[in-house]
Parts: C-alpha cells; structure tokens; sequence
C-alpha cells in the first residue's frame, strides 16, 4: 500500500472564474489525471488545499508527520512548488529513521493545462517510490524526470518546468519510461526533534543593513539565528554586536553564505570575517541555504547542537 499525502498547489490546481490559478483537485481527482494508478492500492491523505506560500513551519511538520508516521510501503506528497524544497528538507530530518521511500513532487504547469507536466510528475513519483532502492536515499524530490536529494534541491526559475536542480550537490537520478537509475550517493542522514519547534530568524548581511536587527529580533523572543552573510560567510561588522548579545544569551547563531554554492568558511579576518565569528561560537551552516539553516535550527535537538550540525552539513 502506498500512501499519497495530497497538499494542494499547482499540480492540484485550475484557472478559477476571476482568471487566477487556484487549488481545484483533491487527492482522488489527482490521481485521475494520471492513467495506470490504481486509487484502490492508494491510501489518500488530503492534508491541505491551497499554495504552499502559505505553510507555517507547523503545517510543515504535519506534512512530514503524515510521511512518517504510517505503514504503508512508501509514501509520496503532493506540494505547491514555491516551498517544495523547504517540506521535503523538513520531512528528509524527521523521516530518517523510517525505512521507506518518501518522495515529494509538484508541477510548473496547472491541472488544467494540456501540457501540463503535474501526470508525468506524479507518475515518475510513484515509480519511484515503488522501487525498494529508494528508501536509501532518504526524503527525494522528483520533477521533470529527475531525482534531487532533499537536502540540496532548490528552483531556480520561475515559470521553467526545468527549474528544480541541485546546485550544492549532484542529482541522485533519473527516471525515464518508467526506469529509474541512481547514480548519486545520498547525504547524510541526521533526524531532528519535532515536539519543540524554536522561533529563528535569518539576518540577511548587506551594505547599510541596520545594526539593531539582531537586538530587534531578541527582544521577541527568537530562540535562534541565521545570519545570511556573503562569500564565504562574512557578515557586516554592524551585526557584530548583536551577535555577540546573542551568543552571550545562549541564542545560538548560524551563518551561512547567500552564494548558490559551496559551504561557508572561516577564513578572513576583521570585523564581520568569518574567521572572528567562529571565535565568536557563530556556528557554520555549510553549503545550507538560509530557508534551510532556518528550519534545521528550529527543529535541532538541544544538546550537541554544534554536532548536530556538523553532521547535517557534512
């Protein structure tokens, strides 16, 4: 049995009567678009019906939630494209200890369009969670006929149905006429909590960026944050002070760099260089992005979180 987790977005969606493209299919209307699939051998989880624009990290983690905490043999979600890569990084840590494929896919292109590539997506999704091998991988996203570890897969264009791509690392497949081949190795597997979802804010570093943004977020109570800095992980001196306010309160810091590839590191000097904020105990995000440095601080165990983040960067 293999359980579909339905959450709106493109792939579910028709132009409406005002012009705009809106969520119009359920689960079972979805799986009518696509021919071969038995509904009979699927049990549908109609979670949410909109676009995923709108998810709050706690519908995020009900997503993954539903992924995980199942029988079935394998499990594929259906999401809106515009924070697919977010659910399925969340769902990738707290499925790491499940032992069955989960796959998440989307589309371009709207139901009701007849070139829409939302069948083939979800018919390459299922083939792909039908094949054993998959479980290995983790958490995967499948669009346009390729398999992306969660863990890197982000979109890089607006409209292309060829957007998904894993910039940071390598596709871990293909899938093609209903054969799937992987040839890349899965990342690291590190699960995180979910009982406890902490507030974390990301600090984006720029020119002229006001020095009272760490101490505005503070003082509301953020339990974390991700400092988006630039190259290798620099960051203006402005912040300085306020993560140093933050670090001296025990609310643990992350930077990260706004570069699409490669991992931060703490090589230059002076002030804001990434080598004065690891004296500092800023901690290193790696090739993490900042929506994903986001998630993963929020949802990371208290203890060893310096460890923990080690490992879930590589």
């Amino acid at each position: 049995m293999l359980r579909l987790v339905a959450t709106g977005g493109t792939i579910a969606s028709k132009v409406q009567p005002d012009g705009g493209v809106a969520v119009a299919l359920d689960g079972r209307a979805l799986l009518a678009t696509v021919d071969g699939i038995d509904a009979g051998d699927v049990e549908i989880v109609d979670l949410f019906q909109g676009p995923s624009w709108n998810l709050s990290l706690d519908a995020v983690v009900a997503i993954a939630t539903a992924a995980r905490d199942n029988d079935a043999d394998a499990v594929v979600v259906t999401h809106g494209t515009d924070t697919l890569e977010e659910t399925a990084f969340v769902t990738d840590l707290l499925c790491a200890s499940v032992d069955r494929p989960v796959v998440v896919t989307g589309s371009m292109r709207n139901a009701g369009q007849p070139d829409g590539d939302g069948p083939r997506n979800l018919r390459d999704a299922f083939t792909v969670a039908h094949d054993p091998r998959s479980s290995a991988y983790g958490t995967v996203v499948v669009l346009d006929g390729t398999i992306h570890a969660a863990r890197w897969v982000t979109k890089t264009d607006t409209q292309s149905v060829h957007t998904f791509a894993s910039p940071s690392g390598h596709a871990l497949g293909h899938v093609d006429g209903g054969r799937v081949t992987f040839s890349g190795a899965p990342p690291p597997r590190v699960q995180a909590r979910c009982v406890e979802r902490a507030p974390v804010a990301i600090v984006p570093s720029h020119g002229d960026v006001d020095p009272a943004l760490v101490d505005w977020h503070l003082e509301r109570g953020v339990e974390g944050i991700v400092l988006e800095g630039s190259g290798a992980g620099n960051v203006h001196a402005a912040l300085v002070p306020g993560v140093e306010r933050a670090i001296g309160r025990g609310v643990p810091v992350v930077v990260v760099s706004r570069c699409a590839t490669g991992a931060v590191a703490p090589v230059y000097g002076g002030p804001g260089g990434g080598h004065g904020l690891a004296a500092l105990g800023v901690i290193a995000g790696g090739a993490l992005d900042a929506r994903r440095a986001r998630l993963a601080l929020a949802l990371a165990p208290d203890d060893r979180l310096r460890d923990w983040f080690a490992a879930l960067v590589g």
